[in-house]
């Protein structure tokens, strides 16, 4: 069995890697999302989503940290935010179905591994959980609001 194979009370650690991540999903809905996830790593310093692009996945912290950051229309960058292990980042630009907002990238002095979730895969996540739709809606408008902080200074 590989390491996401092995079960532990009950889940595989992906599943309790989502779990964690996305607490509104319920047990059926984990078990259900849980194939459609990617392990994937980055370099230290390596870029995982840039400014401006088009959405197309979804990306959980599992190990590693990664900063997001914003370029300014003065072309000035400001880092926004971190994400930890458990956290997630790339849900605004799929919810509003726009170009990437920030750049987002491993942080210089370690590599970072994430579950990586296509987009279309995303968008039938959230067709299955309103709850979790409304828990990613909730924390996007928080997110914005800081963006928009930044924007303003």
């Amino acid at each position: 069995m590989s390491g996401d194979e092995q079960k532990a009370g009950g889940l595989t650690p992906r599943e309790l890697e989502l779990a964690h991540a996305l607490p509104r999903l319920t047990p059926e809905q984990v078990a259900q999302v849980s194939p459609r996830l990617k392990r994937e790593a980055f370099a230290p310093g390596e870029v995982i989503i840039r400014q401006g692009d088009l959405p197309d996945r979804f990306y959980i912290v599992i190990f590693g940290q990664v900063e997001i950051i914003y370029e300014d229309l003065e072309n000035r960058t400001h880092t926004v935010d971190m994400r930890k292990p458990g956290e997630f980042f790339g849900e605004t630009a799929l919810l509003q179905n726009r170009p990437r907002s920030a750049t987002v990238r491993a942080l210089e002095d370690k590599a970072v591994e994430l579950l990586v979730m296509e987009g279309e895969d995303f968008k039938a996540m959230m067709d299955e959980s309103k709850a979790t739709e409304m828990h990613l809606a909730q924390e996007m408008i928080q997110r914005l609001i800081r963006l928009a902080d930044v924007e303003e200074d």
